[in-house]
């Protein structure tokens, strides 16, 4: 696997290579990854392929290189791995020397966190302040940024029925998931209620924070979610 893997990123070159590792049939096996990223020095895997891949098996690594440099993870690294829940295997190329990362739990506050697409941003609030309330969101798929403008809907019913929640009609209760649709056309936000017409949420180029769904928000909504005990 580690030729194959030599191979992908020697094609790449001088851009990150990327890719995963799945388990298929008991067995690892390297899956390379389109990077979409716009820097060389950047990866990001393309959500479609890491999608049709996770469907079928189960994720166990993310694989890139550091081109021309060393192993050690980038603070984005870190952070992205944690978010994922998945550890990061990070190549020195062309050396090929390994370093494996795990996730580890994040410890960053709720209010007022500094917003960080794919780290700290709304999935990221919603999920750990339904963690401290004893529900558990599973780790999240690896968002495209601007995916909004691209149509790609990670808020639908069939998505968010992997977190056990189901839709609801009516007023929302204490800890259902909020989902929004500001200018754009698919769902492109989420929060958690919290009672007295208030809801927790992380706002793009904001601090998350505490807010009234009224009389700005309540605009937006287009569905409640509610966790199934």
């Amino acid at each position: 696997m580690i030729h194959e893997i030599e191979e992908h990123f020697k094609k790449e070159y001088p851009r990150e290579g990327c890719g995963v590792i799945a388990l298929v049939k008991g067995k690892k096996t390297w899956f390379p990854c389109t990077n979409i990223a716009e820097d060389d020095k950047d990866f990001i895997v393309s959500h479609k392929e890491y999608l049709d891949i996770r469907k079928k098996y189960d994720i166990i690594a993310i694989v890139h290189s550091h081109v021309d440099q060393s192993n050690e993870p980038s603070e984005h690294d870190i952070n992205s791995c944690n978010a994922l829940g998945i550890p990061y295997h990070i190549y020195s190329y062309p050396s090929m020397d390994l370093n494996i990362l795990e996730p580890k739990k994040n410890f960053y506050p709720l209010i007022g966190r500094e917003y960080d697409f794919g780290v700290k941003d709304c999935f990221e609030a919603m999920r750990d302040w339904l963690s401290q309330e004893g529900i558990h969101i599973p780790p999240r798929e690896p968002f495209e940024e601007g995916f909004y403008e691209k149509q790609l809907n990670y808020f639908s019913e069939d998505y968010i029925k992997n977190w056990n929640h189901k839709k609801v009609e009516g007023a929302p209760q204490k800890n259902d998931v909020l989902i929004f649709q500001l200018e754009s056309e698919v769902p492109n936000h989420c929060g958690v209620y919290i009672g007295d017409e208030s809801f927790f949420h992380h706002a793009l180029y904001r601090l998350s924070c505490r807010e009234s769904l009224y009389p700005f928000w309540i605009k937006y909504l287009v569905g409640i979610y509610r966790h199934e005990a």
